[in-house]
């Protein structure tokens, strides 16, 4: 089907090009008219196919240049270059039309700009977002720091990006919730691409309570435990938990573990699994305390 397209899209730019060059005779079609149409219909016709020239070159140019990095890199899958080309195109295109819709109606674009500058003036601080994120979705396309199928955390939300465009990163998080995240904002916060790093290491944080804690090695010996039936999926000796704040009432802690394969399923199995059993850890020690208070009271 890519082949049909391309040689009808073919076939309709050496038709266009013959139109514009005069090749192809469009008199006799012409003479129908009135003769105070005729020179008006003959404009019309050449601005439409120069617009259509544009469209089919421009349109050719994209193909072929996404066609010969995917071959030369051996990889059918989107990238960051194939985005940031397309990216390319959807600009290029849209100044084209407009400037070809005002050279059908016969405006001549540098006196229009000239003459409503101010009002252009008001339209780009209106739009100064926009343009904005559009840049910022180009630099974050072409930098390479960000691309489809990364994991990373930006502010408050971590997950997987499944698309960059001109104006939002779309993340899709641990609970399958798809979030657009302005271009903006990855200028402006912190932003942790675990995907770039050379240690896959995976983080479980969670809190606990100083009452329920007697000593971070039996939680870790818990948790080690617990994950038992993934030791294959595992580095061995790459469980490790961290205690990465401590509070008045509460300590942070990171469990943290490094699977021989990135997978994002098995992942989201083990952190559940995880935190399940911290849970339940959490409320025994939560019964015994309330045992060991109520001993007390009767005493």
């Amino acid at each position: 089907m890519k082949i049909v397209r391309l040689l009808f899209k073919a076939s309709l730019l050496s038709l266009l090009f013959m139109v514009r060059t005069g090749e192809i005779d469009i008199s006799p079609m012409l003479s129908l008219l009135k003769v105070k149409y005729r020179t008006t219909t003959e404009y019309y016709i050449e601005r439409l196919a120069d617009i259509g020239i544009f469209l089919m070159v421009l349109d050719f140019v994209q193909f072929f240049i996404i066609y010969l990095y995917k071959r030369r890199k051996k990889n059918q899958s989107d990238d960051n270059f194939t985005i940031g080309i397309r990216h390319i195109y959807s600009i290029v295109l849209s100044m084209g039309l407009v400037l070809g819709l005002l050279s059908l109606f016969r405006i001549d674009a540098r006196s229009l700009l000239t003459s409503i500058s101010i009002v252009f003036a008001g339209i780009a601080l209106l739009t100064k977002e926009y343009i904005s994120n559009m840049i910022t979705g180009m630099i974050n396309t072409f930098s390479g720091e960000i691309s489809i199928g990364d994991n990373i955390s930006i502010g408050q939300h971590k997950g997987k990006v499944l698309d960059v465009t001109l104006q939002k990163v779309h993340l899709l998080n641990d609970d399958d919730d798809v979030i657009y995240i302005p271009n903006i904002l990855f200028h402006t916060i912190e932003v942790v691409n675990y995907t770039k790093r050379q240690i896959k290491r995976t983080s479980v944080e969670f809190e606990i309570g100083i009452s329920h804690l007697n000593n971070v090695e039996e939680i870790e010996k818990m948790l080690v435990d617990t994950l038992q039936p993934f030791n294959d999926m595992i580095q061995t000796d790459s469980y490790y938990l961290r205690v990465a704040e401590v509070r008045k009432d509460y300590v942070l802690m990171k469990f943290q573990y490094i699977l021989k394969e990135p997978n994002k399923e098995l992942e989201r199995v083990i952190r559940r699994k995880t935190v399940r059993k911290i849970v339940e850890f959490i409320s025994l020690r939560e019964k015994i305390v309330e045992q060991r208070t109520g001993l007390l009271d009767k005493d």
